[in-house]
């Protein structure tokens, strides 16, 4: 038993090379060579209508020269967990502080300083330090003595 769409592919030729043999005078050979063709076109054209098989084949036959579709399985469970789950902290290393040990001043560093506030003398001693107080908080400590035996500090953050 055939198929519905060998039997629509079969009247298409038919009725083809009657049409070109009869009315178009063309010779029989010609219009077998054409008819073959119309059948084969009427035949990928319908099948898509009437059977799996053959609407496999046309849809390859329509598709040939395309790029060919990828079918990706879906991620598994633990992989999509892996995907949501929170990233790691990144291992900074510790802080590194930049406070140093106060250091004496050398004469020449007193020369030019702020004068006692309490008896007005120049500084006779001091020291100078650095303190590491966080990301851009570094203060420069000074700390002087004057002849009467007066202390005072200056700290500055580099303004």
């Amino acid at each position: 038993m055939f198929k519905a769409d060998v039997v629509i592919a079969w009247v298409c030729a038919v009725v083809f090379t009657i049409v070109a043999y009869g009315a178009m005078d063309l010779p029989l050979w010609t219009a077998a060579a054409l008819a073959l063709v119309v059948g084969l076109g009427a035949w990928i054209a319908s099948t898509p209508l009437c059977g799996q098989w053959m609407s496999r084949l046309s849809g390859r036959i329509r598709r040939w020269g395309a790029p060919d579709m990828v079918n990706s399985p879906p991620a598994s469970v633990d992989h999509v967990t892996a995907l949501l789950a929170p990233k790691p902290a990144r291992s900074v290393p510790p802080r590194v502080s930049r406070s140093t040990e106060p250091r004496p001043l050398a004469s020449y560093e007193l020369a030019g300083r702020e004068a006692c506030w309490r008896c007005g003398e120049p500084p006779v001693a001091g020291t100078h330090a650095w303190e590491d107080r966080g990301d851009f908080q570094l203060l420069s400590n000074h700390t002087f003595t004057c002849t009467n035996k007066h202390g005072w500090t200056n700290s500055t953050d580099g303004s």
